[in-house]
């Protein structure tokens, strides 16, 4: 039988005390100058992906698989995004700079060479990311980003595979 006169105050004590702590874990976070600057150069470096996965789309000998790069270039601006709405999680303040992506110095097969490994190491550091939030919704965020850059680091993969290893 199940007891229903059974004392709930103890779980709600506890689960109470467990949200304060995740808020103050947040205003810690809040706190960490390197940790806002962390996320304003992710938002950087997402803004150059952008960039690479553009100038990569423009290549002649990839003209087949320009889907499968415009899919990666709008995955970089959704992340921008995410990465925003993470600022806004950990501050409670809107950021609304709107980083410009550089344009990439190589072209060709270093250029899709250097992009994978670089989506490779990104992919690293949003699990890292992710692993050391203390909410939820901030896990989500770059758990979702990390996911992404190993698709990214997948379909790079094919496509240096596709276009240059021959």
């Amino acid at each position: 039988m199940y007891p229903y006169n059974k004392n709930t105050k103890l779980y709600e004590t506890s689960l109470e005390m467990k949200e304060k702590a995740k808020e103050n874990q947040v205003a810690t976070l809040a706190e960490d100058r390197r940790l806002l600057e962390i996320l304003y150069m992710a938002q950087q470096e997402n803004a150059d992906l952008a960039e690479r996965f553009a100038s990569l789309m423009t290549d002649a000998r990839m003209a087949d698989s320009v889907n499968i790069l415009k899919a990666m270039y709008l995955d970089e601006l959704k992340h921008m995004n995410q990465i925003k709405e993470a600022y806004y999680l950990i501050t409670n303040q809107k950021d609304e700079a709107i980083p410009k992506g550089n344009p990439p110095t190589l072209s060709g097969q270093e250029l899709l060479e250097d992009t994978l490994l670089l989506e490779i190491d990104n992919g690293d550091f949003y699990r890292t990311l992710h692993l050391t939030m203390p909410t939820q919704e901030l896990r989500d965020i770059f758990f979702e980003i990390s996911s992404d850059k190993m698709s990214h680091s997948n379909a790079l993969t094919y496509l240096f595979s596709k276009y240059y290893s021959r």
